[in-house]
């Protein structure tokens, strides 16, 4: 296990990539927006915005995918507000009983600033079903329902002829997963291929048991479908000045977005502006920790690191303060969620914990064998 040497990502992270200098892709192609060939990307933006109004077929120009989050909110008005698109909006709805009040909230409010939006939701019977299989054979309960949420866009982009999405920000320029990286920086295409998706394939939800009739929505359309829909998928953050967890809640925040108290000791979002549309994200982002040795944390640092805004230093002693934290209780529910008992919960975590970077202590504890910015 190794680090950047400018921020803190690090070689664990899946289909990550680091430069002969020991930089990770994304800081060794990040440029400061102060230092962006502005006018080049403009023609970029104009060949997009003739590909929209050359192929609409509904009056929407184009579609964005939104939970009603800081990301999502600030999409959806610099498409509309900015560059003057007229985006429908594709949410993909938690069920009931895993959806927080502040999430309905939050996609209420972007509605009410007068966007039209389709909300797509799945059985919530078949929805726990997957999310306990994903969990237990995986775990990573987040895998099936990231299929539904990827999924939902080009679907519906399909079915209504509106062959431009715009997705927020780049993985592989953000974060590194070099599975998406497309034509260009702002060629979302391979989206699907990304570690979690593995290019759409829904077979291990077959051999579960699962009937195809049951997973409609969770079906990606093929790279044949996409090419005959004429679909382009465009990374919105190649075309703004900033597009960062703080920017972007400041700016939600500013339009009615609600957050919450950042309370990093069991949630590692030290802004309190993520993952606010349900709560058992942060256990994915606990179990992703024990797997590959960062958390959300070590996310949000990174960017605050190529932006001159924290030292690598500074950085440094967050990870080490919030990386690894988390709400016990929330383990409970989810366990009762997907229909588990606690213990069998906490005996699927420890499968997958990376025991080359991690040792247990007698009370259960997972404590870290690598020095964080170091390595092992």
């Amino acid at each position: 296990m190794k680090y950047c040497k400018n921020c803190l990502n690090v070689s664990t992270r899946p289909n990550i990539r680091f430069s002969e200098d020991g930089l990770c892709y994304p800081c060794e192609i990040f440029v400061h927006p102060d230092e962006i060939d502005w006018g080049a990307r403009a023609e970029a933006l104009d060949g997009i915005r003739a590909f929209a109004n050359a192929h609409k077929q509904s009056g929407y120009d184009c579609i964005v995918g939104v939970s009603g989050g800081k990301d999502s909110t600030r999409q959806a008005f610099y498409l509309r507000d900015e560059l003057g698109f007229n985006p429908l909006l594709v949410s993909m709805n938690y069920p009931p009983k895993q959806i927080s009040k502040r999430g309905v909230d939050n996609l209420s409010n972007l509605i009410a600033h007068g966007f039209d939006c389709i909300n797509v939701s799945c059985s919530p019977q078949t929805w726990r079903r997957a999310m306990r299989h994903a969990f237990v054979k995986y775990g990573n309960w987040a895998k099936s329902t990231e299929f539904a949420l990827f999924a939902s866009v080009p679907r519906v982009a399909t079915a209504y002829q509106i062959p431009l999405i715009w997705w927020g920000e780049s993985p592989t320029n953000l974060l590194g997963e070099m599975g998406t990286l497309g034509s260009n920086a702002f060629d979302g295409n391979k989206l699907k291929y990304s570690n979690t998706l593995g290019g759409g394939d829904i077979n291990w939800l077959l051999l579960a048991g699962f009937e195809r009739k049951e997973l409609l929505q969770y079906c990606y359309p093929s790279d044949d479908e996409m090419a005959r829909a004429n679909i382009r998928i465009i990374f919105m953050d190649y075309f703004m000045g900033e597009f960062t967890a703080h920017s972007n809640g400041t700016y939600a925040a500013l339009r009615g977005f609600s957050m919450k108290a950042a309370n990093p000791t069991v949630e590692p979002d030290y802004f309190g502006t993520g993952m606010l549309d349900e709560d058992f994200i942060n256990i994915n982002m606990y179990i992703r920790y024990l797997k590959f040795g960062f958390g959300r944390t070590s996310d949000i640092v990174n960017t605050e690191i190529r932006f001159g805004r924290m030292t690598r230093d500074e950085g440094v002693e967050l990870v080490e303060r919030f990386d690894g934290n988390y709400d016990p209780d929330l383990f409970e529910a989810f366990a009762e969620y997907i229909g588990i008992s606690p213990a069998e919960c906490w005996d699927v975590i420890d499968r997958y914990v990376n025991q080359d970077i991690f040792d247990k202590r007698g009370n259960g504890d997972y404590v870290r064998r690598f020095k964080v910015g170091v390595g092992i």
